[in-house]
This record gives C-alpha cells, structure tokens and sequence, in this order.
C-alpha cells in the first residue's frame, strides 16, 4: 500500500507547506518510495437496481433496525431479500 503525502506539521513553515502542496499538485509526492504493493479484489457492481415503496412509518423502522445493526436501510433491506430468496431456494431444492 503507498504511504500518503506527509501533512505538514504546525512548526513548519509557510514557505515548506507552498512546496509540500505543489509536490502534490505535480504528482511528486510519492517519488522515491516504493512502498508496499497489494493486490485488490475489486467486487462486481449489482447490475440490477429496483424501487421499492414504503410508508414513512415502516422507511423509518427499517432505518432504525438498520442503524441498530451499523448499517444502512438499503443494505439491510438487501440482506432479507437475499435471506429470502435463499430460504425458498433450499425448501424447492
């Protein structure tokens, strides 16, 4: 993994900040170092996006429970359809 652009400390100056931020701008920041290399798995994007509509009353219940959980209503409403789809898959199977 590279290492990010060192942020200037309060102690520097204004004239080492102006050079900082224009190795930035000009893409030198990380000349000289090697760092890390990783691989990523990049995860297929959903190709398929579907409206679902919800009274205000039962939106807000979800994004309760979904908060509850640490995470968002759209997620969690992702989550049970899969968990559905899964549980008729196994009783037809």
């Amino acid at each position: 993994m590279r290492k990010s652009a060192s942020i200037p400390k309060p102690s520097d100056t204004v004239a080492d900040r102006e050079r900082e931020i224009e190795r930035i701008e000009q893409g030198s920041a990380w000349d000289g170092d090697e760092g890390e290399v990783v691989e990523l798995e990049v995860k297929k994007p959903l190709d398929k996006v579907i409206p679902v509509r919800l009274s205000a009353d039962k939106w807000e219940e979800l994004r309760r429970e979904a908060r509850q959980l640490g995470i968002g209503p759209t997620t969690l409403a992702r989550m049970w359809i899969m968990e559905r789809l899964r549980q008729r898959g196994k009783a037809a199977g």
